[in-house]
């Protein structure tokens, strides 16, 4: 009974830690998404970072899958009812969807996008300026509310089977749009010049619904091992074209929504995971690792506010290594902020981030009722 009990509070142990290390990986992602923004804000024609920067998307979508199944699936096992659960999902889309027409309103405030293809980002008929994920939150929010009862009870294998089904068309779609809309880019995958696409996209999502579910006891990790080595055929294909070619050909797939940019992104998540476990375990990273947590934490803060400001700011040529300083200040201002907490920030903020924050909620949480059906 003894050693049962021992055995029990080790493994609640090292599920914790696998969910602080979760925390730190989401404060990876943004902080990588965020070095990408401000590299094509001040210093465009830096690529260096391009292979490391590229991996946040995939981060994102896939730390997303996690998150619907630790914070909204697990809750209704636990009795939480339906509605419940879609009136909170309901409010993250009015979030994400506001934030996204900001950031596109903002861009065309400060000419950075004129008003057709701000309105057009807005909706993801365009190609905005740093909203694309937010929209894909969105688009997957809506997509999960409808479909709410079928996820509860087939979870990450109902998601992985859309994302094949629609891999399976990928030909079909090619043949029947050969110059498609962006919407249709969007929406279904073919096409050049949008990643990734929602239908591919679901491959992500549908492996961070498998990892989360491992990480809740609720499944084995045989799924999220079956995906991995699929994702290693992929990249061992890709890399049969050498390996400089492999890296081009990665940087180049996210517009293609090609099979080796998922791959990589799903290995590249793995690797990061396994790192910050690595990591978790010596004592000196504590505070590293507290840091990239709490930052996490903030991702939303930090992904919206940071490109706000990017947003605002009217695009302008300067000097490579003054471009490099402004990019440095401007992400340790971020961070700073991010790494103070909401109640230091509205304390500098006079009180006001509070205020807009109730109020907006009260708006938010009345849409969200109004969007969900009785």
């Amino acid at each position: 009974m003894k050693k049962q009990l021992i055995m029990r509070r080790a493994e609640a142990a090292n599920q914790t830690m696998r969910f602080e290390t979760l925390d730190a990986l989401r404060g990876i992602t943004v902080i990588l998404a965020m070095v990408d923004h401000v590299k094509v804000q001040f210093v465009s024609d830096v690529h260096v970072l391009i292979p490391l920067t590229r991996l946040s998307t995939p981060g994102f979508v896939i730390l997303f899958g996690v998150m619907i199944e630790i914070a909204y699936l697990s809750k209704l096992r636990a009795g939480r009812t339906l509605r419940s659960v879609r009136e909170r999902m309901a409010a993250r889309l009015i979030t994400c969807w506001s934030l996204a027409t900001l950031l596109s309103l903002a861009a065309f405030a400060s000419g950075n996008l004129d008003f057709d293809t701000a309105w057009r980002a807005a909706l993801g008929l365009e190609l905005g300026r740093f909203n694309e994920i937010l929209l894909i939150y969105a688009a997957f929010f809506a997509f999960l509310i409808a479909i709410l009862p079928l996820v509860l009870r087939y979870g990450s294998v109902l998601i992985l089977a859309i994302a094949l089904f629609g891999w399976l068309l990928q030909p079909i779609f090619a043949a029947a749009f050969p110059e498609p809309p962006l919407f249709v880019n969007m929406v279904l995958g073919v096409g050049t010049g949008y990643g990734p696409a929602l239908l591919p996209a679901m491959t992500f999502l549908g492996f961070g619904l498998a990892l989360g579910e491992a990480l809740n006891g609720r499944r084995s990790y045989l799924l999220v091992g079956v995906m991995a080595f699929i994702a290693l055929l992929v990249c061992g294909s890709e890399l049969s074209h050498g390996v400089m070619e492999a890296g081009r050909r990665f940087l180049a797939n996210r517009w293609i929504n090609h099979p080796g940019y998922y791959a990589v992104g799903i290995l590249g998540f793995i690797g990061m995971f396994v790192c910050l476990l690595l990591a978790s375990r010596i004592d000196r990273l504590a505070g590293l690792l507290n840091a990239l947590a709490k930052i996490g934490s903030q991702s939303l803060f930090v992904y919206g506010v940071g490109n706000l400001w990017l947003n605002l700011l009217p695009m302008v040529d300067m000097p490579r290594a003054l471009g490099v300083c402004v990019a440095f200040l401007f992400l340790a201002c971020l961070i700073s902020l991010a790494l103070a907490g909401p109640a230091k920030r509205n304390v500098m903020g006079m009180g006001l981030p509070a205020l807009w924050g109730e109020q907006y909620g009260k708006l938010r949480d009345l849409m969200a009722r109004r969007l969900v059906p009785a």
